[in-house]
């Protein structure tokens, strides 16, 4: 995981890792890891706690340009929330690579060519493969999704192997969003300003 920090920092960006099972300590299996006077304070609480660093799915809601990294049965998570929120996820995702992922686009999609062609665009995923890393890899099920190589065959080590690839993946779509965004932003010159002024 202190790759993904490195990797993130390096474009500027954060890492949120998505684990709803695990946003809460429960404080009656932390008290044998705390001091003696620690466990005093909560021996009474039968409560769990939020864990340092954690944060609710409400409090990430505000964030622009994000992207995931889906691995497994989290890549049908992501198109299930691609689904139900399709204009948000639409306008503040701007990539996502899926790692073997249990996704069926045609499946949880009911056909809607909106999703599809922003899938097509969007996103890539890397599949357990024989042929070296970031190659082509034909795949029957994901028509809609570019797939390439994670570069090994094993199911377990594809995402460390691919990890590299995926961040330089993850730059360049980050890249070609922001260089197309300020291409459509209006720029103020001198003729257009004076225009507003009246002075021409």
């Amino acid at each position: 995981m202190y790759c993904c920090w490195n990797l993130a920092a390096e474009i500027h960006g954060g890492v949120i890792v998505l684990n709803p099972n695990d946003n809460f300590v429960d404080l009656k299996t932390e008290k044998e890891r705390l001091s003696f006077s620690a466990r005093e304070e909560i021996l009474t609480s039968t409560q769990s706690i939020p864990k340092r660093g954690s944060s609710s799915p409400e409090e990430h809601s505000t964030a622009m340009n994000v992207a995931f990294i889906a691995h497994g049965y989290g890549g049908l998570v992501f198109v299930d929330l691609l689904v139900q929120r399709k204009q948000e996820v639409m306008n503040k995702v701007y990539s996502v690579a899926f790692i073997n992922s249990m996704h069926n686009t045609q499946h949880q999609t009911r056909g809607d060519p909106q999703i599809q062609e922003w899938i097509q665009k969007y996103c890539r995923e890397w599949v357990s493969n024989s042929k070296p890393l970031d190659k082509a890899v034909g795949s029957l099920m994901k028509v809609n999704c570019p797939t390439v190589s994670a570069g090994t065959e094993k199911y377990g080590l594809a995402p460390s192997c691919c990890l590299h690839a995926i961040f330089k993946y993850l730059k360049s779509m980050l890249k070609a969003k922001t260089t197309t965004a300020s291409r459509y932003s209006p720029v103020a010159t001198r003729s257009s300003t004076s225009k507003k002024r009246g002075n021409i």
